[in-house]
This record gives C-alpha cells, sequence and structure tokens, in this order.
C-alpha cells in the first residue's frame, strides 16, 4: 500500500471544510431576511462573522501548505495601495463592527507596489483578525514606502506585544492561539523576493494608537 502525504490528505479536508462553510454562510444569508430588525439579528451577524472568519482562517492554511510545498507560484502586479486597503477596509469591516470597534485606512494616494495581490490580501485579513482580539476601539491600516521596500502596518490601541522578539502574537503567553496565521503572514511576506532582498515582518508599537504594530515588508 502507498504510504499516505498526510499533508495532502489535511489541505484536501481543509477545502472539503471550506467548502462546508461557504454552504452555511449561503444559508445563512436566506435565514437574515426573516430574522431582519428583530432581536435575533444581532446573533445572526455574530455567527455569520465567524463563519466568515473560520474560512478565511482555511484559505491561509492552504496558502500556507502551498508556499511550504513549493505549490504557490507568486503573480506579481502593481497596484495601487490607497485601492488595495481600501478594498481590504470594505472586505472586513463587518468583523470589526460586529466586535464595536473602528477599522480604517490611511496612506498616500500616489503610493503604489508590486506583490502578489491574492497572497497580501490573505496576510492582511489574518493581521486584522489578530488585531480584533486585542484591540479596545480601533484598528488601522497604512503604508509607506521606505528605500526598497513597500511597508504595510496594521496597528490598533490593545495592550500591545508583550516583547518583539519573534511576531507570534500580541501575548507571548497566550496558548489560546496557534500563532499559525502570523507564522503564515511571515512565509507569505518571505516569498516575496527581488535579486537581493526579500520580504518579513517586524512588529512593535502603533506610534499613534499605542497599541500593537505588525509591519509587512515587500521588496520592491
Amino acid at each position: 500500500m502507498k504510504k499516505l502525504d498526510l499533508s495532502t490528505v489535511l489541505a484536501s479536508a481543509i477545502h472539503e471544510s471550506k467548502n462546508h462553510v461557504g454552504n452555511l454562510l449561503f444559508q445563512l444569508q436566506s435565514l437574515k431576511p426573516h430574522v431582519e430588525g428583530t432581536t435575533g439579528m444581532g446573533v445572526v451577524q455574530q455567527i455569520e462573522e465567524g463563519l466568515k472568519q473560520i474560512n478565511d482562517e482555511w484559505v491561509e492554511y492552504l496558502y500556507l501548505y502551498r508556499l511550504s510545498s513549493n505549490g504557490y507560484e507568486l503573480h506579481y502586479d502593481c497596484w495601487s495601495v490607497e485601492e488595495f486597503l481600501d478594498d481590504q477596509v470594505f472586505a472586513l469591516q463587518p468583523a470589526a463592527a460586529a466586535k464595536q470597534l473602528d477599522l480604517s485606512f490611511s496612506v498616500d494616494a500616489s503610493l503604489v507596489g508590486v506583490f502578489d495581490e491574492r497572497l497580501m490580501t490573505a496576510v492582511i485579513s489574518t493581521a486584522v483578525y489578530n488585531a480584533l482580539r486585542f484591540a479596545k476601539t480601533a484598528i488601522e491600516l497604512s503604508a509607506e514606502r521606505e528605500g526598497d521596500f513597500l511597508i504595510i502596518h496594521v496597528d490598533d490601541d490593545g495592550q500591545g506585544f508583550v516583547s518583539t522578539t519573534s511576531a507570534k502574537a500580541h501575548h507571548d503567553d497566550d496558548t489560546s492561539h496557534t500563532g499559525l496565521g502570523l507564522y503564515f503572514a511571515e512565509l507569505a511576506a518571505n516569498a516575496h523576493r527581488t535579486q537581493e532582498k526579500h520580504g518579513l515582518i517586524k512588529r512593535g508599537q502603533a506610534p499613534k494608537l499605542g497599541g500593537a504594530r505588525l509591519s509587512i515588508y515587500l521588496p520592491q
């Protein structure tokens, strides 16, 4: 009997689970008109955002599998960073609103960057979902050009990182989260390469909001 490739089996199972979550989301959408205007609407919205987050995590894990197995080919293109961040805020706004958090972005309208848009969309959603766990009132996305790097920041007004030695999670002693999300962000950033440089992530303190800052460096 041929030995099973466990990673491929797990990737297939995740893909199937993601499809099931998609079906549940579709069924939930058909339920919403029947509870609109009632006290049950808030519960339905919370369930919907929870399912969306699970779906995004499954996408993240599939990217992790493809990146780690060299099964993902990056598709570079030139993007307006303002439009890219606007799209991210639009997609993630309901998740922030469900937790009564303000999600916004700030960037120079002329800033452009070269990166894999699908992969970076997954990275930003991962970073924002992580920030949603710790922010008190606000999360802000921003970006800048520094030398040969485009840097995208995700800031929150939570208590910040405990230390700056790794990028696992806001709390080094947090055992309720696997840390795979930010490991994925690091792997995805690192996959962006030029002849001399590769991407990376750094963490620090948000200068305006005072909480945590996750910075994704992408070589240009």
